[in-house]
């Protein structure tokens, strides 16, 4: 009997050891209670699958108070807290739900910053806003996820041949670009038929003005109106070339050390350092 219940402790014992790796696991922290437990479970099973199918860490956290934070260096402050992230860059993403500032923020490390540049980040953005301003905030962490599997899927493909992969953020620079240098086309072409018409117009008002004058002129032969009473004399001035120096300045550039370039795949990414590590992202109220 003795050795029986010597055997069920050491059998709760071992089960306790387990529940702190387990917690730690966790990668939905619902500080603000916005979710139901079957949402919480269900976001669980996505955070995993994005850490087993793309090598991203992805967490969610809800609160109601930063500590005197902002948001997104609070979502960064509990990113290291927690021990987030993947591989040696700690690659991963944050999503900070906010409830006391209303504001969300996607926090992003590692290579996720290489990946969802600010390009990528305000599109996301613009798709979960809606959700949470309807409160809908389970809603809007499914579509965050389901906008992090594409484009780390679309990431994927533009590393195997970037020369020939055309981005979104490509698409719509091509586009913007089109609609600018045609609106400026326009713009031109406006301005130099404006510029046509004024000067014909200046041009028949001095016409106009000359053949209005010339009715009162008489003509005069007498070539001595042209000479100078005094006749005229030349004169000879000269220049002496001394030497010549020239002097070179090299062209101060921009060195924003805030900025990871993403090139063609979706331009940059704005940066904040905190615990000594480097955190991207973006977000906004709602």
């Amino acid at each position: 009997m003795k050795k029986k219940w010597i055997g069920i402790f050491t059998l709760l014992c071992m089960l306790l050891s387990f529940v702190p790796v387990f917690a730690e696991e966790s990668r939905v922290f619902d500080y603000a209670d916005l979710l139901t437990a079957e949402e919480e479970a269900d976001l669980q099973a996505m955070c995993q699958g994005v850490q087993q199918d793309w090598g991203l860490d992805l967490a969610y956290l809800t609160t109601y108070d930063t500590k005197g934070m902002s948001v997104r260096e609070y979502g960064a402050d509990v990113y290291m807290e927690k021990n987030l992230g993947i591989g040696e860059d700690d690659s991963g993403i944050i999503f900070v739900v906010d409830m006391g500032s209303r504001e969300a923020q996607i926090v992003t490390c590692g290579k996720a910053i290489d990946i969802f540049t600010d390009y990528y980040i305000e599109v996301i953005w613009e798709e979960i806003q809606g959700y949470l301003s309807d409160g809908d905030f389970y809603g809007g962490m499914v579509t965050l996820r389901d906008n992090i599997v594409y484009y780390c899927g679309e990431y994927e493909t533009y590393q195997e041949n970037p020369d020939a992969y055309v981005s979104p953020y490509q698409k719509e620079s091509d586009s913007f670009l089109s609609q600018y240098q045609g609106s400026k086309k326009s713009k031109a072409s406006m301005f130099t038929g404006m510029a046509a018409l004024f000067s014909l117009a200046v041009a028949g008002i001095g016409v106009a003005g000359m053949r209005k004058s010339s009715q009162t002129i008489r003509p005069f032969t007498d070539g001595r109106a042209y000479l100078k009473e005094n006749g005229f004399h030349l004169r000879v001035d000269q220049d002496t070339f001394a030497n010549t120096h020239t002097t070179m300045m090299p062209i101060p550039r921009d060195d924003d050390t805030h900025h990871h370039s993403g090139g063609s795949w979706g331009g940059s990414s704005s940066t904040f350092s905190s615990g000594g590590r480097s955190f991207g992202g973006g977000g906004g109220k709602f």
